[in-house]
């Protein structure tokens, strides 16, 4: 893994994008991150771990960039119990397998339900969680939560 230094790159939250976005690294505080602007809404901001991130060295950056003001201490501190993705994906797919649910292969155009098991040929299995917009699902998968067009077919 390259040293983290001004000027190159890195994973993090987004709140005028609402995701996890590539930044460029504005300014540093030691070997921390301190300031990254967004490459998407080119927004500059404190920095924000990865909302997908739930490893190990993913939840000491958290406290070190929370631990600085006050204000952040209890929102780093629910963060750090919320349930890996992958936990989470485990038990949706086991519930959705016991109650025999829909099991397709994804397309645009194939009409999802909540609960239905999807097989995606770049994610692999998941499992709609919400439907969205009129064509839009959220579909939880082993490292991840995407949201994906359905029913374009009509």
């Amino acid at each position: 893994m390259s040293a983290k230094k001004t000027g190159s790159e890195v994973l993090s939250y987004c709140g005028q994008c609402k995701m996890d976005l590539m930044s460029v690294i504005v300014a540093m505080n030691g070997a921390s991150i301190a300031r990254v602007q967004c490459r998407t809404c080119r927004k500059e901001r404190a920095y924000r771990a990865p909302k997908g991130v739930k490893e190990p060295g993913a939840e000491g950056t958290i406290k070190s960039s929370s631990t600085s003001s006050s204000p952040r201490a209890p929102r780093a501190s629910t963060q750090e119990k919320g349930v890996p993705v992958e936990i989470e994906w485990q038990n949706m797919l086991t519930a959705a397998s016991q109650k025999n649910a829909r099991k397709l292969t994804y397309s645009p155009k194939e009409v999802l339900a909540i609960g239905d098991i999807v097989d995606h040929p770049s994610f692999g299995p998941g499992v709609v969680m919400k439907l969205g917009h009129p064509n839009k699902v959220e579909i939880i998968f082993r490292s991840d939560v995407k949201i994906l067009v359905h029913s374009l077919g009509k």
